[in-house]
């Protein structure tokens, strides 16, 4: 046998080996349109404009305009041909195990952010959500069973993120629902509902992580980059809530359980501070405040000025004209502030995909793949 020859076949053992050993590719090297209604609008990478179409391939970087609404020459046209026209929508495949319905309304850029080459590439795409709202359809193994297909569990639970603007959702399998409306009063502040049907999946965001988050569970979550506030609508969870140099919060949330986080940084100095109150059906409450770095300060036994030191203003209260959210007063904060969540049960707005609960505490999913 020749040597060049059998140092090929060495060469392809080595390498069939290898690939035993690390995670398998897991997406397309292009994104497919499979299913659509109206009319969608694509932004390429390089500026191009188009309208999207079934069964065609694009590539990632790309951006997708989901219509709010069915436009009046379409709705006749079908309307003409015996056709009940469908809410505007489109449905995208990264790979098999890997489906997104992206709904009314909405925006989304969906980007690659894989590192590294050949076999130990790590593949993560992330969909960046505007606005608007995306069903998830993940069918990969993400459960882990203590073999050696582990490290493609692991692979397939990290290889997608949903980023809206007050935190990502991250490791999420089966069929999840994550929305995004802007607050028409205010273009910098969102209100965010994520849910779990038959999934789960993990929310961070800055001074919090939500993980476990069960199937049948809603959790609504709304601010800038000023103020957040979590409710539990449905369902059951356990979140970390950072305490500066102290060991972090945990909180286990419960329906209607509510936390606030303020930020603002020290007009002296420049360091951010932060504000946390917490609040359990029961009437219990957690408050404290710290500057970044530093020990937080019980709230109920002392003020926000004690935190800071070197600033003696942080913001402004609702009785001094403050928003009583954007900022928090510099003494203890008030009953008025720590108020029921303005996040409706029923949903986002008149987005027309509300969440609506069944006897069995289901959730109404619209999974037309």
């Amino acid at each position: 046998m020749p040597f060049q020859f059998k140092r090929g076949l060495l060469a392809a053992a080595v390498l069939l080996c290898g690939a035993g050993s690390s995670a398998a590719a897991i997406f397309e090297p292009l994104f497919m349109v499979t299913k659509l209604a109206g009319e969608v609008r694509i932004v390429k990478p390089n500026g191009q404009t188009e309208l999207v179409q079934a069964d065609h391939a694009y590539p990632y970087g790309s951006r997708l305009i989901v219509p709010k609404e069915i436009s009046p020459e379409a709705l006749r046209a079908l309307q003409s041909k015996g056709f009940e026209p469908e809410a505007p929508h489109v449905v995208v495949s990264l790979a098999r195990d890997f489906m997104f319905r992206f709904n009314a309304g909405s925006d989304i850029t969906i980007l690659d952010q894989s590192t590294g080459e050949g076999a130990g590439r790590s593949e993560v795409k992330l969909l960046d959500l505007a606005q608007g709202s995306v069903n998830t359809y993940i069918t990969a193994v993400t459960k882990k069973s203590g073999t050696s297909l582990d490290h493609q569990a692991e692979a397939n639970l990290a290889a997608i993120v949903i980023q809206t603007p007050i935190g990502q959702c991250q490791r999420m399998s089966q069929r999840n629902q994550i929305k995004v409306e802007p607050d028409p009063a205010r273009p910098d502040f969102y209100h965010c509902q994520f849910a779990t049907q038959s999934g789960d999946m993990e929310i961070v965001g800055p001074q919090f992580k939500i993980e476990r988050v069960k199937r049948n569970s809603v959790i609504a979550i709304e601010g800038n980059e000023e103020f957040t506030s979590i409710t539990s609508n449905y369902g059951d969870f356990l979140a970390t809530i950072e305490k500066g140099a102290d060991a972090e919060e945990k909180v286990e949330f419960k329906s209607r359980c509510l936390a606030k986080i303020w930020r603002q940084h020290a007009e002296v100095g420049g360091r951010l501070a932060v504000a946390v109150m917490i609040a359990y059906p029961d009437g219990r409450r957690s408050q404290y405040a710290y500057l970044e770095g530093q020990k937080n300060v019980d709230m109920q036994r002392s003020s926000v000025e004690v935190v800071t030191g070197e600033n003696k203003s942080l913001g402004h209260s609702a009785e001094e004209g403050g928003d009583g959210e954007s900022g928090f007063e510099t003494g203890s904060f008030t009953e008025s502030e720590f108020g029921g969540s303005e996040f409706e049960e029923g949903g986002l707005g008149d987005s027309g995909e509300s969440f609506s609960g069944t006897d069995e505490g289901e959730m109404d999913f619209n999974w037309n793949f």
